[in-house]
C-alpha cells in the first residue's frame, strides 16, 4: 500500500514542476542601478514596484490532453489560444517589474525601457510574440451589446453547473460539470491569471465560460 502512495507523491511533483514557467533570477553581474536611465525612473520603482511578487506563469502541456476528447480543450484550439497558453519560457521577475513601472500606453502602444533601451509594443508586435489576434468582440467584465439579448447569468450557471448545483450562491469550481471545471481552471491559471480565489467564479469568469460553450 505504501508503494502506489510513493508515486502518487513522485508524481504530483513532477507535475507541478512541468506546470510552471522557470523564474531565473538576474545573472549578479549585472547591476541593478543600471535598470534605470533617469532617477525619477528609480525612485518610482522603489516606492511602488519593488516589493511587488510577481505571479509565476502557468502553461498547458497539451501531451496531458492529447488522449482525451476535451470540448473545452477544442474550443481553446478553434480560438487559436493553445500557442500562447503553452508558452514555456524563463521569467526574470525583476526585469518584469522594472518594466511595468516605465510602461506608458499611448493608443493601444505600450512604450517602456530597462537597462536604458526603449521597448515599443504595439499591435503588430504583439500578434508576433503571443500569436494572439486582436480581432474579435472587446470584453472588460462586461456584457458587449452584442450579447446582451443572449446572454442571461441563470441560463449560463445551468450551462456550466452539475444539475445539483445552488444557483443561488457563489460558482465555485466544485459545483461545475468536469469540462466547465477544467475550463475554470485553465481560465484562472492561465488567461485571466490571478493568486487567489482560484476555486471562485466571478462573473467575469462566468462570461467567458458562457462566451466558450457557445462559440
Amino acid at each position: 500500500m505504501a508503494e502506489p502512495s510513493k508515486k502518487r507523491k513522485g508524481s504530483s511533483s513532477r507535475s507541478q514542476r512541468h506546470s510552471e514557467a522557470q523564474d531565473t533570477p538576474i545573472p549578479s553581474s549585472i547591476s541593478s542601478s543600471s535598470l534605470f536611465s533617469l532617477e525619477e525612473q528609480r525612485i518610482r520603482y522603489t516606492n511602488l514596484f519593488s516589493s511587488r511578487s510577481i505571479i509565476v506563469p502557468k502553461f498547458i502541456d497539451m501531451d496531458f490532453f492529447s488522449d482525451e476528447s476535451f470540448k473545452c480543450i477544442q474550443a481553446f484550439q478553434n480560438s487559436n489560444l493553445i500557442p500562447f497558453m503553452s508558452l514555456k519560457l524563463p521569467v526574470y521577475s525583476e526585469l518584469v517589474k522594472v518594466f511595468y513601472s516605465n510602461i506608458e500606453i499611448q493608443e493601444s502602444t505600450f512604450i517602456s525601457e530597462v537597462y536604458g533601451i526603449k521597448m515599443v509594443i504595439d499591435q503588430s508586435l504583439f500578434y508576433d510574440l503571443t500569436q494572439l489576434s486582436s480581432e474579435g468582440i472587446p470584453f472588460e467584465g462586461t456584457l458587449d451589446d452584442d450579447w446582451k439579448f443572449d446572454f442571461s447569468v441563470h441560463d449560463a450557471r445551468r450551462l456550466v453547473c452539475t444539475n445539483q448545483a445552488d444557483m443561488i450562491q457563489r460558482l465555485l469550481a466544485g459545483s461545475l460539470a468536469l469540462e466547465s471545471r477544467i475550463l475554470h481552471y485553465l481560465i484562472v491559471r492561465i488567461l485571466l491569471h490571478r493568486s487567489s480565489n482560484l476555486a471562485q467564479g466571478s462573473e467575469e469568469d462566468l462570461i467567458v465560460k458562457w462566451a466558450f460553450h457557445t462559440g
